[in-house]
C-alpha cells in the first residue's frame, strides 16, 4: 500500500474518533455498539459528569487531528528533503548524513522514560485537585533529564579529549552533543500531552518540520556539507523543542516547575519512567533485529524484503498510534474521576475505531501494495501476494492491543505489561529462526503478529476488563454505602 493510502485514512479517523468516544451518548456508531442497560443511577452519574467527559473528548479529537497532520506534514518534508540532500551532497556524504540524522530517535529513549511518566501523572494530578503535585512531577523529570544529558556531554567529551576522533566523525559528534541536549528539551512534548493539550506539542512539531526543511534547503542553496547538513537537522529540532518546553513552562500554572527539587516526587518519576522504558525497549525487541536475522539466515534480498516490510508496517502503526495517543492522559484523568463508565466505553469503541482502520489500511496494502512499492522504490522486490497479506496482518493484530495498553498504563500496571511483552519477544526469537528455516521471509514477519493474536492481545485485553470489573464494582459498593 501506498503511505498516501494511510493518510486519507487518518484523515478521516479525526471523523470516526467523533463517534467512536462517548460524545455524550449522541454518536450514531456509539448507539450502535452500547448495548449495556441505563440505570437510572447511571444516567445521573453520566449528566453529573457530561461536562467533563465532553471535555475530555474535544481534546483527544483536537490533538489526534493535529498529530496527523503533523505526520502528512513530515512525510511531505521527507519527499522533498531527501531528493535534495542526496542531489547535493552525492551518495557516500549522503550515506553519512542519513545515518548521523537517523540517530536521532535516541533522544526519545535516552530520557529513560521521564516524559512517559508525565503523561500519566500530570493528568492524575490535575484530575485529583492537586496541581502542586503535578508541578513537582515536572520539576523531578527537568531536573532527571538535565542530569542525563549533562552526564551524556561530560562523558563524550571525555571520550573526545582521550581519542582524538577522525575529520569524518564531525555529523556523528553534532548528532550526539543534539541528542543529549534534547533529553531535557523534549519534555516540553511530554507536558503539553500529559495537560490534554497535545495538538499544542503538535503544532509545534509541524513548525519543526518546515524549520528543517527551510534550513535543509538553505544549506543545499549554498552547497554546505555533510557536516553542515547534520546541524541544520539537528538544529531546527532543538530550537522547536526548546520553544515547546518554554510554552509548556510559561504557558500553563500546573507546569510551572519550582526550584526545589521533591525526593518523593523524583523517586516517583524514576520508577515509572524506568518501567516505562523497559516496556518501550521490549515491544522494540520484538521486531528490531529482524533485517539483521534475515541478512544473516537468508541473504541480502531477504533483508531488504523485511526491511522495507517493516518501514511500511511500522509507518502504518505510527499513524495509529498518533490516533490513540491522545486517549493515554484521557484515561488517566477518568481514572482519577473515578469515571468508569467512559473508560469502558472508550476501551470498547475505540478499539473497534482502531480496528477498522487498520483493517481498511490493510486492505488497501493487499489491493494496491506491490505496484506503489514498485513505483516507490524503482525496482521490484518481488512482493508477493502473500508477504502483503503478511504485513496487513501484521498491522492489524499488532494494532489491536494499543488501547488497553493505554488504559494499563493509565492504571500503573507496567510490570505485567514488561513479563508479557519481554516473553513475547524472547519466544518469538526462537519462532523466528524456526519460520526463516521453513517459510523464508514470510516466516520472519509472521512471528510478530503470531504472538501479538496468541500472548499480547489476549493478555492485555484481560488484565483491562479485570481491572474495570474489579475497580467499577468497588466504586459501586462505595456509592451504595455512603
Amino acid at each position: 500500500m501506498s503511505l498516501f493510502g494511510w493518510i486519507i485514512l487518518g484523515i478521516i479517523a479525526g471523523w470516526i474518533g467523533s463517534h467512536i468516544v462517548d460524545n455524550g451518548g449522541k454518536g450514531p456508531l456509539l448507539d450502535m455498539v452500547l448495548v449495556a442497560p441505563r440505570t437510572s443511577q447511571t444516567t445521573r452519574n453520566d449528566v453529573k459528569a457530561g461536562p467533563m467527559r465532553s471535555s475530555r473528548n474535544r481534546l483527544i479529537l483536537f490533538t489526534s487531528s493535529a498529530g496527523l497532520v503533523q505526520r502528512v506534514v513530515q512525510l511531505l518534508a521527507t519527499f522533498i528533503t531527501l531528493p535534495l540532500v542526496l542531489h547535493s551532497l552525492g551518495v557516500t556524504e549522503f550515506g553519512v548524513w542519513a545515518a548521523a540524522s537517523s540517530l536521532a530517535w535516541l533522544s526519545a529513549l535516552l530520557d529513560f522514560g521521564l516524559g512517559s511518566a508525565l503523561v500519566t501523572l500530570i493528568p492524575q494530578s490535575i484530575g485529583r485537585g492537586d496541581a502542586s503535585l503535578s508541578r513537582d512531577y515536572i520539576t523531578a523529570a527537568l531536573y532527571g533529564g538535565s542530569a542525563m544529558a549533562l552526564l551524556l556531554i561530560i562523558v563524550g567529551l571525555l571520550g573526545i579529549a582521550i581519542y582524538t576522533p577522525a575529520t569524518t566523525a564531525a555529523p556523528f559528534i553534532i548528532a550526539a552533543g543534539a541528542i543529549a541536549l534534547n533529553i531535557p528539551l523534549g519534555i516540553g512534548g511530554a507536558i503539553w500531552l500529559g495537560l490534554q493539550k497535545g495538538y499544542i506539542g503538535n503544532g509545534w512539531l509541524i513548525i519543526q518540520t518546515i524549520l528543517t526543511t527551510a534550513l535543509l534547503v538553505i544549506a543545499v542553496s549554498a552547497h554546505a556539507g555533510v557536516t553542515t547538513m547534520t546541524a541544520a537537522t539537528y538544529g531546527g529540532m532543538l530550537v522547536s523543542n526548546a520553544a515547546t518546553l518554554a510554552h509548556a513552562l510559561l504557558g500553563h500554572p500546573a507546569s510551572r516547575p519550582y526550584r526545589r527539587l521533591s525526593t518523593a516526587a523524583l523517586r516517583t518519576v524514576m520508577a515509572q519512567g524506568s518501567q516505562m522504558f523497559v516496556i518501550t525497549v521490549a515491544a522494540y525487541c520484538a521486531y528490531a533485529f529482524d533485517n539483521i536475522l534475515a541478512l544473516a539466515w537468508l541473504g541480502p534480498l531477504a533483508s531488504a524484503q523485511i526491511a522495507i516490510s517493516l518501514r511500511v508496517c511500522t509507518t502504518a502503526t505510527g499513524m495509529l498510534g498518533t490516533i490513540t495517543a491522545p486517549f493515554w492522559p484521557g484515561f488517566a484523568d477518568a481514572v482519577a474521576a473515578q469515571d468508569h463508565h467512559w473508560l469502558k466505553q472508550t476501551l470498547r469503541n475505540g478499539t473497534l475505531g482502531i480496528a477498522t482502520l487498520a483493517l481498511a489500511g490493510s486492505g488497501c496494502l493487499i489491493v494496491a501494495g506491490a505496484p506503489v512499492l514498485r513505483w516507490w522504490l524503482h525496482q521490484d522486490f518481488h512482493f508477493t501476494p502473500a508477504l502483503l497479506w503478511m504485513m496487513a496482518a501484521w498491522i492489524t493484530l499488532t494494532t489491536l492491543a494499543h488501547m488497553p495498553s493505554l488504559l494499563l498504563i493509565a492504571v500503573l500496571q507496567l510490570r505485567s505489561q514488561i513479563i508479557i511483552l519481554s516473553i513475547a519477544a524472547i519466544l518469538g526469537f526462537g519462532l523466528k529462526y524456526v519460520a526463516a528455516e521453513k517459510f523464508g521471509v514470510i516466516g520472519i514477519l509472521a512471528v510478530t503478529p503470531l504472538m501479538s493474536a496468541l500472548l499480547i492481545n489476549p493478555a492485555y485485553f484481560w488484565l483491562a476488563s479485570r481491572w474495570l470489573t474489579r475497580h467499577t464494582q468497588t466504586n459501586s459498593a462505595t456509592k451504595a454505602t455512603t
